[in-house]
């Protein structure tokens, strides 16, 4: 490994509030910021490689990750060193190791480094070639969250090759516990070549990818595949504390039914129907709105509602998400609780309601007693939640700023700070919260 630049210059101590400003500028994802304080602050370069950002990463890495080739230069500039990884504990991650695929080939005429993960990664056979016949071993070489180059190969030439050079297809990753298969649910191409090359199959696997046969061949061997979730059971990380990778590629607590029914698989849920609970079919009315079904279903099972447990009640939650105003009316008019939290993040509808800026259903939700002052996970309110979706969720279909104007009428606690976009800044400010 050749020593960068920086490896020589002892590790200065600054006034935190340059290392601050830094990290701040590289959040921002502004690169003038970062130019301006490296000229005010040149010492801050005995600083530039630290793992300073989410995950232990160094702000090379986290600025190659967005895509940001301006940024990439600025710290090229200054000294980066191109090699750096994150020091995350399940495998660092570095420069080569995202989507961004033009911006990785301009980051090895830079002087990026290749492994077998980058490689497969950008369809590279011959360096791939080249490094296994190195090394048999490298096809099941460990490297970001512990995956495998397997589960960063691109296209059906590179798996073919790993798998035909020894890869375990159903290798699985450290940190999310989690095979390269799973990894591809979101990639149809990718992961239906893996199955015909024999990768182990499951239920949530079948419906993303909307395969009915697959779907009713799996519940033929296993009727009770339908009661699996994304979190419990072979759903989980293990001994990690990741997370599944489904938590992030499908939704933290999704079942097969409700997935299949949101992926609008009509052949596929009507399939399930005869495995499901009478729960599971009456809350499938519920999201679908169909009025006369779940009164059908009340009237024969008359305490079905109080009788729900909260991870179901929460399913009101979901439906918010989803802007189903009319299943969320009739979920309360039926009974089910307006605070009903989804275990991710402890959500309740009105706190999804307001990061999708869907005011319609704030305004309903509201009317029947939903708590403006509950606090999710991370301390935050519904205003609070609105305010972090007008910046991050930015649904140009919504109104967040008529979120906000709601919330406060009802009597919202208001934030120390107006933040989120202009539109809701000036909603906040004009009820006299500070900028």
């Amino acid at each position: 490994m050749t020593e960068s630049f920086n490896d020589s210059l002892p590790k200065v101590d600054l006034d935190p509030k340059v290392i601050q400003q830094f990290k701040q500028a590289v959040d921002r994802n502004d690169p003038e910021a970062v130019r301006q304080i490296f000229q005010t602050h040149p010492s801050l370069v005995s600083r530039i490689d630290e793992p300073s950002f989410a995950f232990d990463t160094p702000a090379i890495v986290i600025a190659s990750y967005r895509g940001n080739r301006q940024m990439v230069d600025v710290l090229l500039q200054f000294g980066a060193d191109i090699n750096a990884k994150s020091s995350w504990w399940a495998g660092g991650f570095g420069v080569l190791h995202h989507d961004h695929h033009n911006l990785s080939r301009y980051l090895i005429e830079r002087g990026a480094r290749v492994d077998p993960h980058a490689a497969a990664a950008l369809g590279m056979l011959d360096v791939l070639q080249k490094m296994v016949e190195e090394d048999p071993e490298v096809v099941n070489q460990r490297g970001p969250d512990g995956q495998v180059p397997l589960h960063y190969a691109a296209s059906s030439d590179v798996i073919d090759f790993l798998l035909d050079h020894g890869a375990d297809i159903d290798k699985r990753d450290i940190d999310h516990y989690s095979t390269p298969a799973q990894y591809a649910v979101n990639k149809p191409d990718k992961c239906r070549h893996l199955i015909q090359r024999g990768a182990q199959t499951d239920i949530f696997m079948a419906v993303q990818l909307g395969d009915l046969e697959l779907v009713r061949r799996i519940l033929n061997e296993n009727p009770n595949a339908l009661q699996a979730q994304v979190g419990k059971g072979e759903f989980t990380s293990g001994e990690s504390n990741g997370g599944h990778i489904y938590e992030y590629m499908i939704s933290a607590g999704a079942r097969p039914f409700f997935l299949a029914a949101h992926l609008g698989h009509e052949a596929i849920t009507e399939l399930m129907l005869p495995y499901s609970s009478v729960e599971q079919r009456l809350l499938l009315a519920c999201m679908r709105a169909d009025t006369e079904t779940v009164y059908n279903m009340l009237k024969e099972h008359r305490n079905i509602i109080q009788s729900l447990d909260s991870e179901y009640q929460s399913m009101i939650a979901n439906a918010a998400w989803d802007h189903r105003i009319e299943a969320v009316r009739l979920m309360l008019d039926v009974g089910f609780q307006p605070d009903a939290r989804r275990n991710e993040h402890s959500m309740t509808a009105l706190h999804h309601a307001a990061i999708r800026g869907d005011n319609e259903i704030v305004q309903l939700l509201l009317e029947r007693g939903a708590s403006i002052d509950i606090r999710n996970e991370y301390g935050g309110t519904p205003l609070n939640s609105c305010m972090w979706g007008s910046m991050h969720n930015q649904d140009p279909h919504r109104d967040y700023a008529a979120v906000a104007e709601s919330l406060i009428a009802a009597g919202v606690r208001l934030p120390e700070k107006a933040t989120g976009s202009e539109l809701v800044k000036s909603v906040l400010m004009r009820h006299g919260v500070p900028a």
